[in-house]
């Protein structure tokens, strides 16, 4: 039998899920809000800011692009055009792997997505599956990265009246 679970975060989401587990409330949730216009926008665009391709934009010794200067970080200007594509192409590839590490498909679409946008100049608008984008979803969540204090709470009313479930 479903049970009911309130999912919120420490601002402004508040949503009811009927799900039999948590896991399956986590699935319900990520299914119907992957058209949230916002997350679409992060990943979506492969945009070095803001946005989840930044996450990938890095080697290890973190971001391939100074924001500040507007400008490429010393290790980067020092390599020639060649170089530089072909240093960049494969940090991003290597980071797009380890981020779907457990799921391999998705890096491939990212990165068939990101090769189309490459192609055309970031002329293109990357279109993923409804698989990919509630896998993604959920990862952030589960990482942190897209609601603050995510949390989610079984509604169980059968021995109490009453049940907080934030009180900011």
């Amino acid at each position: 039998m479903s049970k009911l679970y309130i999912i919120h975060d420490d601002e402004d989401l508040i949503a009811t899920v009927k799900a039999n587990s948590k896991k399956e409330a986590l699935d319900n949730f990520a299914r119907n809000r992957v058209d949230n216009i916002n997350f679409m926008q992060h990943v979506t665009r492969f945009s070095i800011d803001d946005s989840l391709f930044e996450e990938f934009y890095r080697d290890d010794s973190g971001p391939l692009f100074d924001y500040y200067t507007n400008e490429y970080q010393e290790r980067i200007k020092s390599l020639d055009e060649l170089e530089k594509k072909k240093y960049i192409h494969s940090w991003i590839v290597k980071n797009v792997n380890e981020f779907w590490s457990n799921k391999p498909q998705f890096a491939a679409e990212y990165l068939d997505e990101y090769n189309k946008n490459y192609e055309v100049n970031g002329e293109y608008t990357a279109e993923f599956s409804h698989e990919f984008l509630v896998d993604t979803f959920k990862k952030l969540i589960k990482r942190g990265d897209w609601f603050v204090g995510f949390k989610i709470v079984k509604i169980e009313l059968e021995k109490e009246n009453f049940l907080l479930i934030r009180d900011n």
